[in-house]
């Protein structure tokens, strides 16, 4: 780069000769040879002027050697001079603490010989005088060293002699005096820094009394922990909720004892039984009636269910405070203690109080819902109605096998529509009390008693729901339903609405029994009587839904077969004449679709839906198939039956059930035997479902035929014996 940028500048020169046209590389080897003598000048300084340096530094090198050098042997010197110094400090120390110690014991048994000197002199002068001049006693502001030095001349007094030598009574006496003077100026100090006891100062006053008067020789100390219990038993709560307003008070007091006692576990314990007993004791006794628990059966069922509400409020808030408490009081009886103490004469009758309540407020939702309603429910049997007021005894009864009727029927029989008789609404309100019934058990009773309280709650749920309620609508709507003789159009709405109703509120009873009542019965026997009850309870009503919806379906096949008696005309089948369908078929397929069907379908779902359309479809067939057999058939009413039969499939259908379509599909397959030749009677007898019918009913449906006589229709039949083919 170098000689590129030397050559350069001579380009334009030496590149052609003189004559122009040949290259001269002579000036440009002469500038090159001029160029590299100036460079080797330059490396010859350059090369001087760094031996130059490179001397200079070798001086430095050596000479921060030898400094360093130097510097290591005073560091040396230094580090010996300070652990020399290091052992005369801790020669000296030891020296110090030790003639510390020395001057301290020393100067103990001085001053313990001053005080000593200053007791005797005190003493001498209380035997003497019969007084204690001392500055220390005359002046209020030093009471408390006053009353330290009291303390010692009481200690000394004590070792005195009573009798034989000399008489110390006169100093005893003195002793006492001045005693119960300081003592009661320590209490009236006391008391006065209470009523400032916001102000840091009082407190401190306070908690130096405090300090004071626990020591032996006074008395008071007691009394002034009481009278600090007093005032703060009497501080003001204010707010509607006075259990947070004695956790407020609890927490500041302990903070104060704190500060001023020095047995806060002694005071707070003792605080805290005092306020429960003087607040929370006096609280329950106005809230609650004691005579209302001792006689439950004489008063409303407004004043049960207040008097039950406000006792598990007032034992959950005080069992919740104390367990707030607990860290002032680690005694586990504490807690019931307060129970025993405030709350067992209304524990004790609480089971009872209880069951009268649910029993008494069961009966008024059900009497104001009958009521609603202006309908007057009537009992026939006295023992029913003894038997629906005790729960307990009717699960006695039903286990002796001795429980009397459950028809709970009207007298007379009103205009009153059954469907109406059986309220969700009514189901409804009677789960909410069980179910507040049951959250009070769980926090009112013992363990040991829970679970017998649980079973008759359930007992008087599944009592005043299941026998006076639900039964009571069934019962009624079977006395009142029409006769399987009736000629008009059955109504079976009413009982299916009652059956819907039922099946609604059986879900929620279901899930209250499985989701909180079993669940919290700790008791394996008590918990399968419950199940046993229920089952035998629910299985009663079942019975009953099974005979009405057997009974409705009896009431519409026989007013099928009304219709189809008096609807159908004896010349339907065997005239010339063909309509889309007959009137009896349009009356029973429109019966069917509008009265029936969806009836059925709205209150009943599920497998009992399929088997009630099922048993209603094979009873249809069977009575459609008994009463088309009762006409003769020409080809054209063979046309006009088939037409009614797709008619009746088409309503079928609706039912949803296989088994009845294949059914109503076998008769329409008959009524090919009505309509093909003669002659061809034997290649259609085998076919299909004509293949699994008895040939005997085949030949008497083929019997059916207009023609059958005048035809030797007779003739054409395959001869063997009547048989079922499976």
């Amino acid at each position: 780069h170098y000689i590129e940028k030397l050559a350069r500048p001579n380009a334009d020169h030496v590149i052609l000769g003189q004559n122009g046209s040949e290259f001269d590389p002579k000036p440009l080897r002469d500038q090159l040879k001029m160029r590299l003598a100036e460079l080797e000048t330059q490396f010859e300084n350059k090369t001087k002027q760094v031996q130059r340096v490179e001397e200079i530094n070798l001086k430095k090198q050596e000479s921060f050697k030898r400094k360093t050098k130097e510097h290591d042997q005073f560091f040396n010197v230094v580090d010996s001079q300070y652990q020399e110094l290091d052992k005369v400090i801790n020669l000296v120390s030891t020296k110090v603490v030790h003639l510390g110690d020395q001057l301290k014991q020393m100067d103990g048994k001085r001053r313990r010989a001053l005080e000593a000197k200053e007791l005797i002199d005190y003493i001498n002068e209380a035997q003497k005088t019969g007084k204690i001049s001392s500055p220390i006693f005359a002046d209020v502001k030093n009471i408390h060293e006053s009353a330290r030095v009291l303390h010692k001349i009481t200690l000394v007094t004590q070792d005195l002699p009573e009798k034989g030598g000399k008489d110390f009574s006169r100093l005893q006496g003195v002793v006492n005096r001045i005693t119960d003077e300081i003592e009661k100026k320590l209490v009236q100090d006391f008391k006065m820094s209470l009523h400032h006891y916001i102000e840091e100062e009082h407190l401190e006053n306070m908690k130096k009394c405090a300090a004071t008067l626990n020591q032996p020789c006074f008395q008071a100390y007691k009394e002034v922990v009481e009278y600090f219990i007093e005032a703060r038993l009497k501080t003001p709560f204010y707010g509607e909720n006075i259990f947070a307003a004695i956790k407020t008070c609890i927490d500041e007091t302990s903070e104060i004892v704190l500060r001023v006692f020095s047995d806060h576990d002694t005071i707070m314990p003792k605080f805290i039984k005092r306020i429960f007993k003087d607040k929370i004791w006096k609280k329950v006794r106005l809230t609650l009636k004691l005579d209302v628990f001792d006689s439950p059966e004489k008063h409303s069922s407004h004043d049960l269910e207040q008097s039950l509400d406000s006792l598990a409020d007032l034992y959950s808030q005080t069992m919740q405070l104390s367990a707030d408490l607990s860290k002032y009081d680690n005694d586990i009886s504490f807690a019931n203690d307060i129970k025993k103490s405030i709350f067992c004469s209304y524990l004790n009758k609480y089971s009872e109080t209880e069951l009268e309540y649910l029993s008494k407020a069961s009966e008024e939702i059900l009497n104001q819902f009958y009521n609603s309603i202006k309908h007057e429910k009537n009992l026939n049997s006295d023992a029913l109605q003894i038997h629906l007021k005790n729960a307990k005894t009717r699960l006695n009864q039903l286990r002796d096998n001795i429980g009397s009727s459950h028809n709970m029927l009207h007298n007379e029989p009103s205009e009153m529509p059954s469907d109406q008789l059986l309220s969700v609404n009514v189901t409804t309100s009677l789960l909410k009390i069980h179910q507040r019934a049951v959250e009070r058990c769980l926090l009112l009773s013992d363990q040991t008693a829970c679970s017998d309280v649980l079973k008759d709650i359930a007992i008087s749920l599944l009592t005043h729901f299941v026998a006076n309620h639900l039964e009571y609508a069934i019962d009624y709507y079977t006395t009142n339903r029409p006769s399987l003789d009736s000629r008009n159009e059955p109504v079976i709405s009413p009982f299916l609405t009652i059956v819907g109703n039922s099946n609604i509120t059986y879900h929620s009873l279901d899930k209250f029994f499985n989701d909180i009542i079993l669940p919290n019965i700790n008791n394996p026997e008590v918990q399968t009587e419950v199940r046993k009850f229920r089952q035998k309870e629910m299985k009663r009503i079942e019975e009953k839904v099974s005979i009405e919806i057997n009974h409705s379906i009896n009431m519409i096949i026989n007013y099928i077969k009304l219709i189809l008696k008096s609807k159908q005309e004896k010349d339907d089948f065997n005239s010339s004449c063909f309509v889309h369908s007959t009137r009896a078929c349009n009356e029973v397929c429109s019966f069917l679709n509008h009265s029936v069907i969806d009836t059925f379908k709205g209150p009943i779902d599920g497998d009992n839906l399929q088997h009630v359309m099922m048993e209603l479809g094979v009873r249809f067939h069977g009575a459609l198939l008994d009463h088309l057999m009762q006409y003769q058939y020409s080809v054209v009413g063979a046309m006009q039956l088939i037409q009614d039969l797709h008619q009746y499939k088409q309503t079928i259908e609706n039912f949803k059930e296989p088994f009845v379509d294949q059914l109503f599909e076998g008769l329409s397959k008959l009524t090919q035997l009505l309509i093909v030749e003669p002659h061809k009677l034997r290649d259609i007898w085998n076919e299909g479902s004509l293949g699994k019918i008895e040939h005997g009913f085949l030949v008497q449906f083929v019997k059916l035929r207009a023609d059958f006589r005048r035809n030797n229709v007779q003739s054409e039949l395959p001869r063997y014996s009547a048989h079922v083919r499976q």
